[in-house]
């Protein structure tokens, strides 16, 4: 590959995994809770988003980049499809609104196949296998977060016999919800830096580790610089305490399946999903503007693939 395209490429991806850290909200239930401060949230954030990216995100990568499209990946669509992700993950981040930055990838890639190979143009038995895991995500998130939720209350919390044993067992939680975020956020850098690297990869001729470590390092730039507008927006969804932060954070243990199987995910998605079901579990009142969430849920797939189909024609002038 020609040197200056290569470095075009990983300025883009630089850009993306930067704006990915700026909308990761892996930590807001700990945050939520009051277990750790935001300085602590950040440091524990970089680390995690460069050991993550680096140790586990080859796979979910090789999945964006080589077995999505089936039309031959050009420098044009590579460039087409960074730009159209870093402009919508940007303008989200801006509105301090969590999306799903999978969606976001996946659609502009979409949105290419379909304008320049048509209905053939792309590799739909992987996409249905993709949009099960996306339906089946935030419905694991909210019923396993309510059960689990009603289950510790019910045999933990209602057993407990004043304030000081109440205080104990939140004390264990925390360690324990500590301990579940660390491994949540572990896997969401391996899943979450494909949406910055899988295309280029699908490429070839680039080293994928040098990439990653790139990512890992824009990643937790990201969450430094832009991700605690984010993180404190999410934590406010619903009143959290360690026990009911815990509950919420159960199901993203789904998310280290899927990084391991190769397949994206949306964290977002699972974790808001997450927050409701333990709001709904509680009878608590929810943040007022959760459907400033959904809705750009809806609204980012397609925008995503309208974006690319929009941008291509000018980038493919310049390369």
């Amino acid at each position: 590959m020609i040197i200056p395209i290569l470095l075009v490429f990983i300025i883009l991806s630089i850009v993306i995994a930067f704006a990915i850290g700026g909308n990761d909200e892996t930590f807001a239930t700990i945050y939520g809770a009051k277990t750790l401060t935001m300085k602590e949230v950040l440091i524990l954030a970089t680390i995690f988003a460069i050991m993550g990216a680096f140790f586990l995100g080859q796979a979910v990568s090789e999945t964006v980049g080589k077995n999505i499209l089936y039309i031959k990946i050009t420098i044009p669509i590579v460039i087409t499809i960074l730009v159209s992700t870093a402009i919508w993950l940007i303008v989200a981040s801006y509105f301090e609104l969590p999306i799903s930055t999978t969606h976001a990838t996946i659609g502009a890639i979409i949105g290419i196949g379909l304008f320049l190979g048509g209905g053939e143009g792309v590799n739909w038995a992987v996409m249905v296998e993709m949009a099960l895991w996306w339906v089946l995500s935030p419905i694991i998130g909210f019923v396993v977060t309510y059960c689990t939720y009603k289950i510790i209350h019910k045999y933990i919390i209602n057993k407990l016999d004043g304030f000081q044993d109440f205080e104990r067992i939140e004390r264990i939680f925390a360690y324990v919800l500590l301990g579940s975020i660390c491994l949540t956020a572990f896997a969401r850098a391996g899943n979450d830096c494909s949406n910055a690297v899988g295309i280029v990869v699908g490429v070839g001729d680039v080293d994928i580790n040098l990439l990653l470590f790139i990512t890992g390092l824009s990643l937790a730039s990201g969450i430094v610089i832009l991700g605690r507008g984010v993180i404190k927006n999410l934590s406010k969804i619903t009143e959290l305490h360690p026990s009911t932060a815990f509950s919420a954070e159960i199901p993203t243990a789904i998310i280290l399946i899927g990084t391991i199987r190769g397949i994206p995910l949306s964290g977002s998605h699972m974790l808001v999903a997450s927050l409701v079901g333990l709001a709904k579990a509680r009878n608590a009142p929810i943040k007022k503007g959760l459907w400033k969430i959904i809705l750009i849920w809806l609204l980012t797939f397609p925008m995503a693939g309208v974006l690319a189909i929009i941008l291509y024609g000018p980038v493919s002038l310049f390369f």
